[in-house]
């Protein structure tokens, strides 16, 4: 059984390794013939061999020799069905003025080869930096014997991944949506200070606060949840490369609100607590709204477009509910474990790299 399907793939094998010889020699013929001027003979040569024989190359000749052979001879809408047959084959293909024949010059000026459309993936990364309007002091024992010390620190996160569509509004303004899933992270360091009576606040730089004394929470947020961003592009088009600025606006449905490696020592009450994940979802709000702006270029590769680009989102809702700016969130035994949130915003940087492919209707 093997030894016949291997006969049979060699047959296969060697009728197409044939057929491009064939083709190969047909298409030498024809620019043979072309620069003969023997210009009829020309497309029995190439026609069959364009369905099935040439490699991307061969054609992409083939058929712009098949379309100057039709000017020639003055069957111009063959001309212009086979140019556009070569375009779609190759979508990028440019005709240069006074260095390509000018008679397909001037049927390339004729056809219709701008960009519809681009549909694009995205990836990328964020540092989230939180933009406190309140805050809330977790420690328990806060008294005026008390200090508050709390701190956000700016963390890097993905995944940041999505899908983009970019329409062409004018050659320099850009339509752009995207649905995007994005993860923002922070890290949330809180310390508390019992004050004793040797305490001086105007001279608090000279007393050291003993150990005992001074209890802190940490943890990690992150939050997943969706995005539809909205843009409006302007863009300078300089073919190989396409700078741009964008300004736009953000619709984010939080899909989740977890807490990582929370630890809490408050000596006062039980021994330090760690807890290594729990669901804060409940406590904030599903949707949020910002705005934002970024600048960035395209790169072309190939026949396609790559994209670079860094912006900021300034996100105006804030993320606690109504009932988490009143209560703490507890859990554990004899709920040890305590976290009073601070009302706060965000201001998302972020740095995407996309992979655009673009569209056209030549005719």
């Amino acid at each position: 059984m093997n030894k016949y399907l291997l006969i049979l793939f060699l047959s296969l094998m060697s009728s197409k390794l044939i057929a491009q010889s064939s083709c190969e020699r047909n298409l030498n013929e024809a620019r043979s013939d072309y620069s003969n001027g023997n210009l009829y003979a020309i497309p029995g040569k190439l026609t069959d061999c364009l369905e099935e024989g040439f490699s991307k190359t061969e054609k992409i000749e083939a058929l712009r020799l098949l379309t100057l052979t039709y000017i020639n001879i003055n069957q111009q809408e063959k001309a212009r069905t086979t140019f556009i047959k070569l375009l779609n084959v190759k979508t990028d293909y440019q005709v240069q003025e006074n260095i390509d024949p000018s008679e397909l010059y001037s049927l390339y000026r004729k056809i219709d080869t701008d960009i519809k459309y681009f549909i694009g993936v995205t990836s990328g990364v964020n540092l989230n930096s939180v933009i406190v309007h309140q805050y809330r002091n977790t420690n328990p024992f806060e008294s005026m014997e008390s200090i508050h010390d709390p701190n956000y620190l700016t963390k890097i996160s993905n995944p940041q991944v999505g899908i983009q569509f970019l329409y062409p509004i004018t050659k320099n303004l850009i339509a752009g949506a995207e649905v995007q899933f994005q993860n923002q992270r922070f890290d949330y360091e809180e310390t508390n200070y019992h004050i004793t009576e040797d305490y001086d606040s105007e001279n608090s730089t000279d007393v050291v606060i003993p150990e005992d004394s001074r209890s802190f929470i940490q943890y990690e947020s992150s939050n997943n949840g969706l995005n539809l961003n909205l843009n409006l592009r302007y863009m300078k088009d300089y073919y190989t490369w396409k700078p741009f600025i964008e300004v736009g606006v953000i619709g984010r449905y939080n899909l989740s609100y977890n807490v990582f490696n929370y630890d809490n020592n408050y000596q006062l009450t039980v021994e330090e607590e760690i807890i290594n994940e729990f669901d804060i979802s409940s406590r904030r709000t599903d949707f949020n709204v910002g705005i934002s702006t970024n600048v960035g270029t395209m790169l072309k590769i190939g026949e396609n477009y790559g994209e670079v680009k860094f912006g900021v989102s300034n996100y105006f809702i804030n993320h606690l509910t109504a009932e988490a700016r009143r209560t703490a969130h507890t859990v554990s035994m004899a709920n040890a474990m305590a976290l009073l949130d601070d009302d706060y915003t965000n201001l998302v940087y972020q740095l995407s790299v996309s992979f655009n492919i673009p569209f056209f209707n030549f005719k």
